[in-house]
């Protein structure tokens, strides 16, 4: 996010910018999955500032980032670096969505329909179910080039037009070429 992008968010959201670096950081294995300075709202960071007093049992689950483009298109991100559980990733959208019309950030579902996307970021050397072919690979990738199309993965494309205006299911390296690279030109775009 731009400097601009950054004055304009709330304060609860502003107390929580840091890199796409560390908000993808997978405190279990000690890792990273994306080594990006993009700047991003850590939106785990969300939940329980949300339910601070409200006397709940339990706090909303959450996405891991929130970025905003120059643009003003949103964009969720989560990081898995292990294995996909469908109904964890809906419960995060959900309550994340929740959480930010609640607070008044978002006006209404039109909005989120609109400008929002969603991006699940993948290990895909955890998540093949058979063994890893180069050949297989690029001639898969070379009719989903030519279709104009991308792979998406775990059931999230069922949430394209419902909840968001897009949908994307990226490994480590694709979400490098098709997200970071992109915004951090758009980003440099912005600044001249």
């Amino acid at each position: 996010m731009t400097e601009d992008v950054i004055r304009g968010l709330p304060d609860l959201l502003k107390r929580h910018v840091c890199t796409l670096k560390k908000a993808s950081r997978d405190d279990t294995n000690h890792q990273e999955m994306c080594r990006s300075q993009l700047k991003v709202v850590d939106f785990d960071k969300i939940p329980n500032e949300y339910a601070r007093g409200k006397g709940w049992r339990g706090v909303p689950k959450s996405n891991d980032a929130l970025y905003i483009s120059p643009e003003e298109k949103w964009y969720f991100i989560e990081f898995k670096n292990g294995s996909i559980n469908s109904g964890e990733i809906y419960r995060k959208l959900y309550d994340s969505l929740i959480m930010l019309l609640e607070l008044k950030i978002l006006p209404d579902f039109e909005y989120i329909r609109r400008y929002i996307q969603y991006i699940l970021v993948y290990n895909s050397e955890k998540q093949e179910r058979i063994p890893p072919s180069e050949g297989r690979d690029e001639t898969y990738g070379y009719f989903l080039n030519r279709a104009k199309t991308e792979k998406k993965l775990f059931g999230i494309e069922k949430l394209e037009q419902y909840l968001f205006s897009e949908t994307h299911t990226y490994s480590k390296a694709d979400f490098e070429n098709n997200f970071v690279k992109v915004m951090e030109e758009t980003e440099n775009q912005a600044g001249e």
